[in-house]
C-alpha cells in the first residue's frame, strides 16, 4: 500500500500532499506498534522510505509563483535556491528523525565515506559532468521545454546555482537512492528496490506544466539515470558519487528552471 500511494503521488501532482499525510500517518502508526523494538518490522522501513520520497516530491512540486512573482530572470536566483534549501532541510531532517527513532546509523542508507578510489572519482566527476551538462543541456532540453537559458555571464549567479544544485542533489539522492532504495531492499530484494526507486524517480519528473513536448522521453531518461545512480550507490556503498554527479547535472538545470523560455 505505501508503494501504491507513492507511485500515485509521483504520477499525479494534486495527490502529492494527501499522499505525504497518509504515509506520515502510516509511519507514525508503525512506530507506535513496534515501540518496544523500534523499526524492526519491514513494513515500517517501507513506510519510512516512501514517506521521505513523497515529502521530497511534494516539496519539489511547490509552485514558485508566490516566491518569484513578476521578478526579472536575474532577480529570481536567490528565492528559487532558497526554496530548495528549505526543502533539503525538511527532507534531511525527516531522515535524521527516522534514523534516531530506529536507533540506526546513517551508514545504513549510504551516508558514509566511500573508499579512496570512489572518493577521487566523486571529486573528478564534478567538473567533467558539469561541463558536459552545460554544453549539452540546453540543446537536449529544447524539444521538451522550449528555449532554455544557459549559464549566466554574471559569475555571482553561480552562488545560488551551487546552493540549489547541492540542496536538490542531496535531498533527492538521500530520499531515492538512500532511504527508498536501502529500506525497500530488505523487503523486495535489491534488484526490485533499484527498479522501483528508478520508476518513481522517472514518474516524479514527468508531472508539471513546463513541458512543451511529450514528457515521456524525459521520464524515461530520468528513470534510466535513477537506475545508474542507484547502482552506483549500491556498488560504492555510499551516496557521495551519486550526489556529485547529480550536483554537476543540476547546475545548468538551475539556470533553465529560473529563466525558462526567457
Amino acid at each position: 500500500m505505501p508503494l501504491v500511494l507513492l507511485i500515485a503521488g509521483a504520477a499525479v501532482e494534486w495527490l502529492r500532499l494527501p499522499v505525504v499525510l497518509l504515509l506520515l500517518a502510516g509511519l507514525a502508526a508503525g512506530f507506535l506498534r513496534t515501540r518496544r523494538l523500534p523499526g524492526s518490522h519491514p513494513a515500517v522501513l517501507v513506510h519510512a522510505g516512501c514517506f521521505v520520497v513523497a515529502l521530497d516530491i511534494a516539496w519539489a512540486g511547490a509552485p514558485l509563483g508566490p516566491f518569484i512573482g513578476d521578478l526579472a530572470c536575474g532577480d529570481r536566483f536567490v528565492p528559487f535556491a532558497l526554496l530548495r534549501l528549505i526543502g533539503a532541510v525538511l527532507v534531511l531532517a525527516s531522515v535524521a528523525v527516522i534514523l534516531h527513532v530506529r536507533r540506526a546509523e546513517p551508514a545504513e542508507i549510504g551516508l558514509r565515506w566511500p573508499s579512496r578510489r570512489w572518493l577521487v572519482a566523486s571529486v573528478a566527476v564534478l567538473p567533467l559532468v558539469g561541463m558536459a551538462a552545460v554544453v549539452l543541456g540546453p540543446i537536449l532540453a529544447k524539444p521538451f521545454f522550449g528555449p532554455v537559458s544557459s549559464i549566466s555571464p554574471d559569475p555571482w549567479t553561480l552562488v545560488p546555482a551551487l546552493a540549489f544544485a547541492v540542496a536538490n542533489a542531496s535531498m533527492e539522492e538521500v530520499a531515492f537512492r538512500g532511504a527508498l532504495l536501502h529500506w525497500l531492499a530488505p523487503v523486495t530484494g535489491a534488484a526490485s528496490a533499484l527498479a522501483l526507486q528508478a520508476l518513481v524517480f522517472g514518474l516524479a519528473h514527468g508531472a508539471g506544466t513546463d513541458f512543451t513536448g511529450s514528457p515521456l522521453p524525459v521520464m524515461a531518461a530520468t528513470a534510466a539515470s535513477g537506475l545508474v545512480l542507484g547502482a552506483l550507490a549500491l556498488r560504492t556503498r555510499s551516496l557521495l558519487l551519486p550526489i556529485a554527479i547529480h550536483v554537476a547535472l543540476d547546475i545548468p538545470v538551475f539556470y533553465g528552471k529560473v529563466c525558462l523560455g526567457l
